[in-house]
């Protein structure tokens, strides 16, 4: 993890987050996720994180059966700080910055307002020691070209190149236009080994033709 003034440790996380169920709104720990906030439930939900930790849980809905008033949510997510904040016509804007993953445990009640659920960091403990982790950036980069090039994506390696490494990985997660699926799948290899073969995997797949 960065050293940044406002990063947040292990030992800081609470035992339990307000979670967002944002269909298609995928956090990755040491990415960014801009969000407009409508509805008067997850207005109150951002108030009350500002208030206490700053931290929010993102976790997909299972169903996208948008009847279901509680849809089920997917076992894991990730914890994401509110590094920015703005008031707009009766709207919020604001940016998570990502923390870690974790695994939900159980929903708590909240009187229906807005979600609650205690969760578990334990599992994805690496997520604060991203930049101990080394990788074949050769490989992932030869690989992340071909993949842009046989789908007419106009990304290049150069810029990404220029991230530290810790940070690679998951904005590449991040930024590729993959299913909601395969981002899930990401998301949820707690291993970081596996999280970097999927990754390669999903380039693999989404290609046109196979790299040498």
């Amino acid at each position: 993890m960065s050293n940044s003034l406002f990063d947040v440790t292990m030992v800081e996380l609470p035992a339990n987050l307000p979670i967002l169920p944002f269909s298609g709104a995928f956090l990755f720990p040491e990415t960014k996720l801009n969000l407009r906030i409508y509805e008067m439930r997850y207005i109150r939900l951002v108030f009350n994180a500002l208030a206490a930790s700053r931290l929010i849980g993102m976790v997909q809905p299972i169903q996208q059966d948008m009847a279901m008033k509680v849809p089920t949510l997917y076992k894991t997510g990730c914890a994401g700080r509110i590094s920015g904040f703005t008031e707009s016509n009766d709207t919020l804007l604001i940016t998570l910055t990502g923390i870690s993953r974790f695994n939900v445990i159980k929903e708590i009640d909240h009187n229906g307002i807005y979600r609650d659920a205690c969760i578990d960091f334990a599992p994805f403990a690496a997520d604060f020691s991203l930049d101990e982790f080394k990788f074949n950036k050769k490989e992932l980069f030869a690989r992340l070209d071909f993949y842009a090039y046989s789908n007419k994506i106009d990304l290049t390696s150069d810029m990404l190149k220029q991230l530290p490494d810790e940070q690679i990985l998951m904005t590449l997660a991040s930024l590729l236009p993959f299913t909601p699926a395969e981002k899930q799948a990401l998301l949820e290899c707690v291993q970081l080994q596996k999280f970097y073969d999927t990754l390669l995997l999903l380039l693999e797949m989404n290609s046109n033709g196979r790299i040498n």
